[in-house]
């Protein structure tokens, strides 16, 4: 790799982990901490897990399509038309799914309506930032995401003039949209189809199914401890994890340069480069368990003092947790540019088992520490499967992905 290559690469994850830093550093230190402070715990958790439930369908339509069409670009001459198609027709059923999984936590049709128009851009959100990563313009994609943060600013200056938090959202994501419509083109040509649609449709069905059962188990505290514990304890666990939630801010601009380079150029993973890369995906995530150790105090303190005491006892376990969760998900980056896709379902649908067991068993007699330990458990043996697949699947340069 020549000076200036590694210049830019290093250039284009400072703005895209600027991007993240700025976008959640607003959301986790500013707005759901205020939120908390006017809503209180039990509220907050409500919303949290009507956002969750963005957080799972937003990236598993948006950002499943986005790297499909990374990957898909490096074999076919694809069109905006293949996946803007499949992004409105994914993303309107996901979207109704959704609604209907937050129906006892919406106060009526018109915020219902809100809710379902909420989760439609930020599918589409997602999905837009493609447009600086197809033309590796990390610029434009940290102009995207700043744009978005101050939406949300906006927003909230709404909803302490209005009491409705929705606007906090839906102003951040539509000014994100705007700025897209304005800059890039990837919504241009939107029924135009090409010959190669099929394929676009099958591979991006089958990245969306494995992006659902990710998502999902990312955001399981969100969804399950609604229903195993209450709200307050979705709060309580948010908190405690959002530390190193901030750090996997720090190694997912990585996997975004990782994807966009090594789809770019066409470049297939030997099982030697696959080992090194894991390796020092793990130095790193080891760095940043101790830096959460030491942070999550900290911000508890600062910004949620109230619950401290509370929320002590489970600081190690839900760090430990996060970690590995941010270590695993880097991993399935790299094994994505050399396996078909239909390996990361699988993959996917086991640790989603696996979680959903272990909460199931641990979370009824030992309430949330139960949760943290299974959840953490869980991650543990995606980390050692994802790693033993990916060495074995690795090395066969052109054929690694048949």
């Amino acid at each position: 790799m020549g000076k200036h290559s590694g210049k830019k690469i290093l250039g284009n994850t400072a703005y895209t982990m600027g991007a993240g830093l700025l976008m959640n550093g607003v959301l986790q230190l500013f707005v759901y901490p205020q939120l908390n402070r006017t809503m209180g715990a039990e509220a907050l958790g409500a919303l949290l897990f009507i956002m969750g439930i963005g957080g799972i369908i937003g990236p598993a339509v948006g950002q499943a399509l986005n790297n499909s069409r990374l990957v898909m670009r490096r074999d076919f001459e694809v069109k905006n038309g293949d996946y803007d198609i499949l992004l409105l027709a994914f993303g309107a059923a996901a979207s109704l799914i959704g609604l209907a999984a937050a129906k006892d936590y919406l106060g009526g049709a018109l915020e219902a309506a809100a809710v379902l128009v909420l989760f439609m851009l930020m599918i589409f959100r997602y999905y837009g930032d493609v447009e600086y990563r197809l033309r590796l313009s990390y610029s434009r994609y940290f102009a995207y995401y700043a744009v978005l943060t101050a939406g949300y600013v906006a927003g909230f200056a709404i909803y302490r003039a209005t009491g409705l938090w929705l606007f906090i959202f839906l102003i951040g994501e539509a000014a994100a949209l705007v700025f897209l419509a304005a800059t890039g083109s990837v919504f241009r040509g939107f029924f135009d189809r090409s010959r190669f649609f099929s394929e676009a449709a099958r591979r991006g069905g089958l990245i969306i199914i494995s992006y659902t059962v990710t998502n999902l188990t990312l955001n399981i505290d969100r969804i399950l401890l609604v229903f195993l514990i209450d709200s307050t304890a979705v709060t309580y666990y948010y908190v405690l994890s959002l530390v190193g939630k901030t750090m996997i801010l720090l190694i997912a601009p990585i996997n975004t340069i990782v994807i966009s380079y090594l789809t770019k150029e066409n470049t297939r993973l030997t099982r030697s480069q696959f080992l090194k890369m894991t390796a020092a995906g793990a130095a790193v995530a080891l760095l940043f368990f101790l830096a959460a150790q030491v942070g999550t105090p900290i911000f508890v303190k600062l910004f949620y003092g109230g619950l401290y005491d509370e929320l002590r006892p489970y600081m190690t376990v839900v760090n430990a947790s996060q970690i590995l969760g941010l270590l695993s998900a880097y991993i399935f980056i790299l094994i994505l540019t050399f396996t078909e896709e239909k390996w990361q379902m699988i993959l996917q649908l086991a640790h989603l088992a696996a979680v959903l067991v272990l909460v199931f068993s641990f979370s009824g007699r030992y309430h949330l520490m139960g949760f943290s330990a299974a959840v953490l458990a869980a991650n543990a043996l995606r980390v050692a499967a994802v790693t033993a697949f990916g060495a074995l699947k690795a090395g066969g340069g052109e054929k690694a992905r048949e």
